[in-house]
């Protein structure tokens, strides 16, 4: 009977002494936790909590643009508007980034059209009148842009532009002998202009921008206008003229980034 309390006894005391043990180990791994850093305590990984503020955040370098108004102008058969009132319907921007991280950019923009239109003989498949208008814009600048927050921007800087305009009607008549009497009226104007444009712009999305802007020309072109009937020509207009073209903000931008 006694051998067996004495076993008891110390069945017992090994148990108690056992679960001291682990509560020490527990304690001392809790201790260990609350003295880590967050990262360590929250993964088991010693992590910088500052791994996301070192991250170098995303820059664009290349933007297309387009001109939505004049595109759904151009859709809808519009084709009404000038060269001075849209000077391009697509743009493409290089982003440079200075070392405070203030954006500017060479911008290259593009514009034009080409229409060709004919008259038939009602009774026969030969044209009696043809015309044709070609007409083209070269846009190259500079731009800086200021952040004001919210997604909103101001920008400004300066243009130099190329235009080309080419309008020909040929027109023919016809006298009861069989003979054949051509009229030919072509219309050249070409030149460049220089100026300042500004605008504002939303960024709605992470790549996509919306944008108005106002531009100011100092514009010098050449134009030339003659008529000329069965190959013989006479000049109407030799001229070259230099005006300031202002445009108010008119049409609305669209710009994706890459």
């Amino acid at each position: 009977m006694k051998q067996k309390l004495i076993g008891m006894a110390l069945f017992f005391l090994l148990g108690t002494t056992e679960l001291q043990a682990q509560d020490s180990t527990q304690n001392l791994l809790a201790d260990s936790a609350n003295n880590s850093p967050v990262g360590e305590r929250e993964s088991g990984v010693a992590i910088s909590n500052n791994d996301d503020s070192t991250m170098s955040r995303y820059l664009p370098r290349w933007e297309v643009t387009s001109n939505v108004t004049l595109a759904l102008s151009r859709f809808s058969g519009n084709v009404s508007r000038n060269l001075n009132d849209d000077p391009y319907l697509l743009m493409v921007r290089k982003i440079t980034y200075n070392p405070n991280n203030r954006e500017s950019a060479w911008r290259l923009g593009i514009n034009g059209f080409r229409r060709k239109t004919e008259d038939m003989n009602g009774f026969s498949t030969e044209v009696t009148r043809s015309s044709e208008e070609n007409w083209a814009s070269l846009v190259l600048g500079r731009e800086w842009r200021r952040d004001l927050g919210v997604g909103f921007y101001a920008f400004g800087g300066f243009d130099g532009r190329g235009i080309w305009r080419n309008n020909k009607s040929v027109s023919s008549q016809f006298d009861g002998f069989g003979g054949k009497t051509e009229i030919v009226t072509d219309a050249k104007e070409y030149g460049g202009s220089f100026g300042g444009f500004g605008g504002i712009g939303f960024k709605f999305h992470e790549r996509i921008i919306v944008y108005t802007e106002s531009i100011v020309y100092g514009q010098m072109l050449q134009t030339e206008r003659a008529f000329s009937v069965n190959g013989v020509r006479t000049s109407l207009e030799n001229k070259r003229a230099f005006s300031v073209v202002p445009m108010v903000p008119i049409a609305l931008f669209l710009t994706v980034q890459f």
